[in-house]
């Protein structure tokens, strides 16, 4: 997604346990360890169903049991329990030789290490991470999974309409949660309430027209296979679970939010909170950046970076006093998605050849559409990636240059055309599963900018656009360190934006944002600043001799991995060419040392609601977790016009 990616990670279930130790191999891969990554994939999605629904198509052919119907589990006792069988998950990983797989086994050991490393940690916090916040909590994720949801058979309706019925549970003990952590003084921010309040209430507004109900109305309708009088059934049934469960449970849920108004008990960055807060966004920054780097270490990163886009600013609008106004009129001419994309994926010299897909795109209706959000794509299930759906908010798209930009992001060369790279690849299935958002949303911000370089657009024009995407999302991301990771105040990010020869001024808007929106852009500003900087090093090794196609193969083989793995790839590239690797030395890999949080409590926070305990699944939503997992929803976040993205220096 541009601006909002929801990562969908599935839990690690105590099931996948092997503690088989495999003989050494003198080459080749090991059977036993393949047999390990199987078994953990089939456990993986066998503990939850739309994890499940959404990875593969046909679940039955990969041996998986089909999961319990039910949403996930929101319980508070259901953080540790992650975090438990994460590290159970990693002792017996462990077991294996390293030395003694593959060198495809050996990435793969080390994707599925940082993923339960990385899972471990942010379920090492259950007081902190939120369930409600704006553009990336539950009740926007709910909708999407659901207003998302494809029938492949009949049997996807009747379950479709179970797992349905089971949101208010959900909802409810995710709400018992969020009081309890409120009790402990953390909660949003009014102004963050605010926005997720307005969002379930524009949801709720609707009622017989509401999408829930007008979506999977058509899509029932376009089964084949039914009769009559099912299809009426089916949607009289699901009109009734919507209108009398769903929509009123959001009504609920929304007063219960509001009348925790005021509960937050700490000013500024999420470092502040001393209820295990800067602990918290250690591990958080982890899961957002694909990196095991400190903030401070990912903070020199972002802020070398401003400073070569600064000073390409400064030599791009020195050629003439009305350069920019000039270069900023300029628009592609393109008008609608449809020749964008067509343009798009017929302009991908720069890359490896993709994979035979189509795709398809839409338009979000209004009371579904998070306003964070620009677009999404959806990412398909493993054996079925050759169609793929994108969504667009039309609210937030101001022009074709927008357009342009977010489709390239969304569709060739970013998130559409990675991810059915990589799938035509054939990977071991586990890695449909473990994300790495700082990869995937940093690949899509970086191909934004090479699609700019193919727009048509005059050399000027094009090199103002990049300029502008570049330093937009990488300053968010450096007052986000700042501010969340290192405890600044708003002095210090104006201080910080001072030394920079960037506008002061916006410094307030600035920290107010990543307040309400701990860690929300990291994902985008760190993951572009990344790449950006490994092309730097390659280009300046390779010299003349540098192919940006050849470049970009090294970044997507492998697919979406720590970003310690892909910098190892690019070094061995360069050294491959006989180049200096220098700059790329591999740092030594640090233990980790998240001190797990788990404050206990009397039970006065629970209030009267008597309800069923869910049973444990793998699709809790706590920041980083879609309500059911399969969600793998790419998104581009919207800026939410906070400062003026043009004209950056003071």
């Amino acid at each position: 997604m541009r601006i909002i990616k929801r990562l969908c990670a599935a839990a690690v279930s105590a099931g996948l346990l092997i503690n088989t130790i495999p003989a050494v191999q003198a080459e080749g891969p090991d059977p036993d360890f393949d047999a390990f990554l199987d078994e953990a994939f089939a456990e993986l999605l066998e503990d939850d169903y739309l994890t499940m629904h959404y990875t593969v198509r046909d679940y039955q052919s990969y041996g998986i049991e089909k999961p319990d119907l039910t949403v996930g589990d929101a319980r508070w006792e259901s953080f540790a329990e992650m975090a438990d069988d994460c590290n159970d998950m990693l002792e017996d990983l462990h077991a294996f030789r390293y030395d003694a797989l593959s060198a495809e086994q050996k990435v793969d050991f080390d994707v599925l290490e940082f993923y339960l490393e990385t899972t471990a940690g942010v379920n090492s916090y259950p007081g902190i991470a939120a369930y409600f916040e704006p553009g990336d909590g539950i009740h926007d994720n709910l909708l999407t999974n659901f207003t998302e949801f494809v029938f492949y058979e009949k049997q996807d309706i009747d379950d479709y309409l179970t797992v349905l019925a089971d949101v208010p549970n959900y909802m409810t003990e995710a709400v018992r949660v969020t009081k309890r952590q409120a009790k402990q003084g953390y909660f949003m921010t009014d102004e963050a309430l605010d926005e997720t309040l307005e969002a379930m209430r524009e949801f709720t507004a609707k009622k017989k027209d509401n999408q829930l109900i007008v979506i999977f109305d058509e899509n029932v309708a376009a089964f084949d296979g039914l009769s009559d009088a099912e299809i009426r059934a089916y949607q009289e049934k699901n009109r009734d679970i919507v209108l009398n469960q769903i929509i009123p449970v959001y009504d609920r849920c929304a007063q219960e939010l509001d009348a925790l108004r005021g509960s937050r008990s700490f000013e500024g960055g999420l470092c502040n909170y001393a209820g295990g807060g800067a602990d918290y966004y250690k591990a958080l920054l982890r899961y957002k950046t694909s990196s095991r780097d400190s903030a401070e270490e990912q903070l020199d990163l972002c802020t070398d970076v401003l400073r070569e886009l600064i000073n390409d600013y400064i030599t791009l609008v020195m050629t003439s006093p009305d350069a920019e106004a000039q270069f900023e009129q300029e628009t592609v001419s393109f008008k609608t998605p449809d020749e964008i994309l067509e343009y798009l994926s017929s302009h991908l010299d720069d890359f490896p050849k993709g994979a035979d897909v189509t795709y398809r795109y839409s338009y979000l209706d209004p009371s579904v559409a998070n306003d964070s959000v620009v677009a999404y794509y959806m990412n398909p299930p493993m054996d079925a990636y050759r169609d793929n759906v994108i969504r667009i908010n039309g609210d937030n798209i101001s022009d074709e240059n927008d357009l342009y930009e977010t489709l390239a992001h969304e569709g060739f060369p970013g998130h559409l055309y990675q991810m059915t790279w990589y799938l035509a690849t054939n990977p071991a299935p586990v890695r449909c599963v473990l994300g790495n958002l700082g990869y995937t949303e940093g690949w899509a911000m970086y191909t934004e900018l090479i699609a700019w370089d193919n727009s048509g657009l005059s050399e000027g024009a094009r090199e103002l656009h990049k300029i502008y995407t570049a330093l937009s999302y990488v300053e968010d991301a450096a007052v986000d360190l700042g501010v969340n990771g290192l405890g600044w105040d708003v002095s210090d990010v104006e201080a910080y934006l001072d030394s920079l020869g960037l506008n002061a001024a916006t410094g307030q808007d600035l920290y107010d944002y990543v307040v309400k929106f701990p860690g929300l852009l990291l994902p985008y500003g760190v993951g572009m600043a990344r790449f950006m900087t490994l092309r730097k090093i390659a280009e300046e090794s390779m010299g003349s001799s540098f192919v940006l196609k050849d470049f970009n193969e090294v970044l997507m083989t492998n697919g979406d991995r720590p970003f310690e793995l892909v910098q190892a790839d690019v070094a061995a590239y360069l050294e491959r060419n006989g180049k200096n690797a220098s700059g790329l030395e591999a740092d030594p890999k640090p233990e980790t040392t998240f001190e797990p949080y788990y404050p206990e409590l009397d039970n006065s926070w629970a209030g009267s609601s008597n309800h069923a305990v869910l049973n444990r699944g793998a699709s809790r939503t706590a920041g980083f977790f879609t309500a059911g997992a399969g969600l793998l929803a790419a998104v581009l976040l919207y800026l939410n016009d906070r400062r003026n993205r043009k004209g950056p220096l003071a």
